[in-house]
């Protein structure tokens, strides 16, 4: 059974519980002419998320939380794989808008990894507290529900119906809150580092970056490349 301080463990959704199914705009861009690989998002994602950091840690080492967060992170990375697609400059608005739309459908976010499931059943047998909290558009409860995920959460947050974002850290502190804990029985996983980890850190959690994409080599939090090795970080903590 858990023995330690941590009580509680937050997951971000998108890209840690819940990842989107790509081979599905991969075939949508074939369709139209593009030849698009997987590879394609993994690299847009991967310099996405460096220009945030170079963009977002600054700010918030200064104690700072600029607004706007994922319209920058995910303008860097339609700029960069509309670039990688080799679209036309009078293709690009539309592809865009495309593009934009098929990441705002939940829909989208519907594939599981395989070890998701039999890892949070044994985080509650452990006796640890489950919590979401991620940005997301106001479905995410619904979807997690739809996916058989729902379950094994006490508080789910999404950002558009709390009215605050990560790396706010308010949406942190209402999902301590919810759970009755206190930040430093707490860990958060996310995959983007200054976004999750930096909110966290912000608001006394120990922050764990899932770094599925080798986006981040040198982040200097603890790290893992799937959820089940958070188990050998809570054995360290």
């Amino acid at each position: 059974m858990r023995q330690g301080r941590i009580r509680a463990i937050f997951l971000d959704a998108g890209n840690t519980l819940v990842f989107p199914k790509i081979e599905v705009i991969v075939g949508d861009l074939k369709e139209r002419g593009y030849a698009a690989t997987p590879e394609d998002f993994y690299g847009a994602e991967r310099l996405a998320k460096g220009k945030l950091d170079e963009w977002l840690w600054p700010q918030i080492r200064a104690g700072k939380v600029p607004e706007q967060i994922d319209y920058y992170y995910w303008s860097e990375y339609l700029r960069e794989l509309i670039r990688r697609l080799g679209a036309a400059e009078s293709e690009q608005s539309a592809l865009s808008a495309r593009l934009i739309q098929s990441f705002q459908n939940i829909k989208l976010w519907s594939r599981v990894m395989p070890d998701t499931p039999p890892f949070l059943e044994w985080l509650l047998a452990e006796g640890y507290l489950l919590g979401v909290i991620s940005n997301s558009v106001g479905l995410l409860e619904g979807q997690l529900v739809s996916l058989d995920l729902a379950r094994y959460f006490q508080a789910i947050l999404d950002s558009a119906i709390v009215g605050i974002q990560k790396p706010n850290p308010g949406i942190f502190k209402l999902g301590l809150e919810r759970l009755a804990v206190e930040a430093s029985e707490s860990v958060f996983v996310g995959d983007t580092y200054a976004t999750d980890v930096g909110g966290a850190q912000l608001a006394g959690l120990t922050g764990v970056l899932l770094d599925g994409v080798n986006a981040y080599p040198d982040a200097a939090s603890p790290k893992i490349s799937s959820l089940p090795e958070l188990r050998r970080i809570l054995e360290g903590l």
